[in-house]
């Protein structure tokens, strides 16, 4: 028998940020080609996202590291310079990039939160198979070196680098500002891959979501498998139901998450992975 060669994480976000997203990660993984899920621990559903992932085992949960929205789990005060005078986050990644590019975020307090948010999962009874970030906040230097003095602590050894690998087919109308993001990303994880390896952590070979977070299609999810690279692949993604929760969720992603739920639960592209060799895991695999 062929060794399978190309493995595929399919990951869903958001995890625990609203109902409807979860019930929808967890379709997408009963019915779909999702394999792996990355928990929010400051949201309003996490304990509800907590239950469904102890009662799909299947489904690989990691931490969806969020310091950019909603309230940190560590008290307020231990971390002010992660958030506003009301003693939430800042509200979105531009307000963290100049918050970090002034000097004003401190990584001991990165790191306080982290804990913060690592601890309340596993009083939850979750086995985390890795580490995320919510709006790519671990692009930041500091928020990253944070991350890797952390986890091995933690006994968790895996972490995202969204280095955006060319899907292959060209990118939809507007899409060129994630385009831009994508590229600075990429550009960031650079020196970042060679520290996580001296920390002794492991992230996939290619990386692929960026770009089209918004606006997934069937030509262009069917191009990502079929011309996966060898070795292991991340697919980021965000499925949910558009509801008056997310509506009220402060999430930009809203109709998009719909779109990307039935693509994730079509029977023909998972047929697609399979007739092309496709292995589905989790990060626990790695």
């Amino acid at each position: 028998m062929t060794e399978v060669t190309r493995r595929l994480i399919v990951n869903a976000d958001d995890f625990g940020l609203t109902a409807g997203i979860n019930r929808a990660i967890i379709e997408a993984h009963a019915r779909g080609i999702v394999t792996s899920t990355t928990v929010m621990a400051n949201m309003p559903r996490f304990e509800e996202a907590a239950r469904l992932a102890r009662e799909h085992p299947s489904l690989g949960v990691g931490l969806h590291f969020n310091i950019t929205q909603g309230c940190p789990v560590a008290l307020p005060a231990r971390v002010p310079s992660l958030t506003g005078g009301g003693g939430e986050f800042l509200g979105s990644g531009a307000a963290l990039v100049r918050r970090a590019l002034s000097g004003g975020v401190r990584p001991e307090e990165v790191a306080l939160e982290l804990r913060a948010q690592l601890d309340k999962c596993l009083a939850a009874g979750l086995r985390l198979t890795h580490v995320d970030s919510h709006q790519h906040a671990l692009g930041l230097p500091r928020v990253f070196d944070a991350l890797l003095r952390t986890l091995p602590g933690y006994g968790i050894r895996a972490l995202r680098l969204p280095r955006e690998h060319p899907p292959g087919r060209g990118l939809s109308p507007g899409r060129l500002k994630q385009a831009v993001v994508a590229r600075g990303l990429s550009l960031l994880c650079r020196p970042q891959a060679e520290k996580l390896r001296g920390a002794g952590l492991v992230t996939t070979d290619a990386f692929f979501g960026v770009t089209r977070t918004g606006s997934w299609s069937l030509a262009w999810l069917e191009g990502v498998l079929a011309e996966l690279p060898e070795g292991t692949s991340e697919l980021m993604s965000h499925p949910g139901y558009e509801d008056e929760e997310l509506l009220a969720a402060g999430t930009r992603l809203r109709a998009s998450r719909g779109v990307e739920l039935r693509l994730l639960t079509d029977p023909g592209v998972a047929a697609l992975a399979r007739a092309g060799g496709v292995r589905l895991v989790n990060f626990g695999h790695l």
